[in-house]
């Protein structure tokens, strides 16, 4: 039975392929067929998509940078506060923070101290972040995830024409759900299989020539039948 189930699922090394060259082959789309969206409008949806995935991963990876620098330059913009009977300091953002980890009459003083020092990081983080650009920076991302959900969305409730229609949806699935491309989760390797199944048929029905990277036969996944026979 063990190797019966084992048969249904690729290899980690063919799912990381298999993801790669679907994307290959639906952006390879536009070029082969110039009416291939207008064939199947979820095509056209998914290059849409497939655009704002890529916005969406720019504008995450400047953001990232931009807050490492802002790390890096000025520190967070909280502080580290000596909390009486705790051996270790406690970590405040807000003032609210303070004033629940500093209470009593008799540390009030402490309280004032502590918020000076707070609003002084911070003010020195937003100081920074202006000259950064990182606040902006993250509402970009922000904006660019939101219509990368959204557009993902549309596609999933529209209805598909084409096996490739098919391979666009289930592409945006994968692609926005999956933990990692090796992932040995389910349903995620039997995903990956369905969408070899999916490619393969395709190009038997398809005029594509065989020799087409994204739709020529990956060898693991030629191996992988041969066992399943």
């Amino acid at each position: 039975m063990a190797d019966s189930e084992n048969s249904r699922t690729l290899p980690a090394n063919t799912r990381v392929n298999i993801l790669s060259c679907t994307t290959d082959f639906l952006a390879g789309l536009r070029d082969r067929a110039v009416d291939a969206a207008d064939t199947d409008p979820a095509l056209a949806k998914w290059l849409e998509w497939h655009e704002a995935h890529r916005e969406f991963g720019l504008r995450c990876r400047l953001q990232q940078h931009l807050e490492t620098q802002l790390v890096h330059t000025v520190g967070f913009p909280s502080i580290h506060i000596d909390v009486p009977g705790h051996s270790d300091t406690g970590f405040v953002r807000d003032e609210a923070d303070i004033e629940f980890l500093l209470k009593g009459d008799n540390l009030a003083e402490a309280r004032d101290e502590a918020k000076k020092a707070l609003a002084a990081q911070i003010g020195l983080w937003n100081t920074a972040d202006k000259f950064v650009g990182y606040t902006k920076a993250k509402e970009a991302e922000r904006v660019a995830c939101d219509r990368d959900f959204a557009l993902a969305e549309e596609l999933s409730d529209m209805p598909a024409r084409s096996i490739a229609g098919v391979i666009a949806k289930l592409n945006v699935v994968m692609s926005l759900g999956i933990p990692s491309p090796d992932s040995d989760e389910l349903p995620w390797p039997q995903l990956c299989s369905v969408m070899s199944d999916l490619l393969d048929l395709h190009r038997k029905q398809s005029d594509l020539p065989a020799v087409d990277k994204a739709v020529a036969p990956i060898p693991e996944v030629a191996a992988l039948r041969t066992r399943q026979r």
